[in-house]
């Protein structure tokens, strides 16, 4: 039951969790659920972050690069700063037609190779399904999800339903973070990771107020429901 689970404001929240370097991060909500704000506070905590932005227009790119001083980028690698003590980049491929998907495919897989050979990134990918399915990258982020941890670099992904990305989405981040959800297919999904309490976060998922999150560390089964706070 939903009353079973501790609730935490925001900022006491944030205070209590801990996020290490190399650690995945995956949220699962429908749009306007507010995933995308509780991921976007979460990045700070992080010196080196690359956004994908992969939309035509695209308000939370927007959103980064005047809001919190992101510098956006066609193409990989950002320009060099020599003893840069951080970086946040948005890497937003030029979409004006859908032909230009072609070169927004290469430009994004030819990035995460890189990200993936130089590690100590934080990967931002807001677009789970259109990057896995839509642009074939699933198996690309299956070797971000199963080996990256050891070279320092993190994902931090969102999809708005679970069903639509690979498995390992959830079942190699350390921390999910769980939006409302009455669909049987995605409750499904959701319920068929191992090593927690799967009935009761399906309870818990389905009941969830609006704007609610249930958090989820995998690692020892920890569910908090918290809400992000817009800023």
């Amino acid at each position: 039951m939903l009353s079973d689970v501790p609730h935490l404001p925001w900022e006491k929240f944030l205070r209590h969790f801990v996020w290490d370097q190399g650690e995945h991060i995956t949220l699962v909500g429908p749009t306007g659920s507010g995933k995308t704000t509780l991921a976007t506070q979460l990045l700070p905590r992080r010196d080196f972050v690359v956004a994908l932005g992969t939309k035509p227009k695209d308000s939370t790119m927007n959103k980064l690069i005047r809001g919190d001083g992101y510098k956006r980028i066609p193409e990989w690698p950002p320009p060099t700063i020599i003893g840069a003590k951080s970086r946040r980049v948005v890497l937003w491929p030029k979409f004006e037609r859908p032909e230009d998907i072609v070169t927004q495919q290469q430009v994004i897989d030819a990035a995460l190779r890189d990200i993936f050979a130089a590690g100590g990134w934080t990967l931002f990918a807001d677009e789970l399904w259109y990057l896995c399915k839509f642009l074939g990258m699933a198996r690309l982020f299956e070797v971000f999800w199963s080996q990256a941890r050891s070279l320092g670099i993190t994902v931090v992904g969102g999809t708005q339903r679970p069903a639509f990305v690979p498995l390992m989405a959830y079942s190699s981040a350390t921390h999910l973070f769980l939006y409302r959800s009455n669909d049987t297919v995605d409750l499904k999904r959701v319920g068929s990771l191992g090593g927690i309490d799967n009935k009761r976060i399906i309870e818990v998922v389905a009941q969830l107020p609006k704007h609610h999150a249930l958090y989820v560390n995998t690692r020892d089964g920890e569910l908090i429901t918290t809400k992000a706070e817009k800023r």
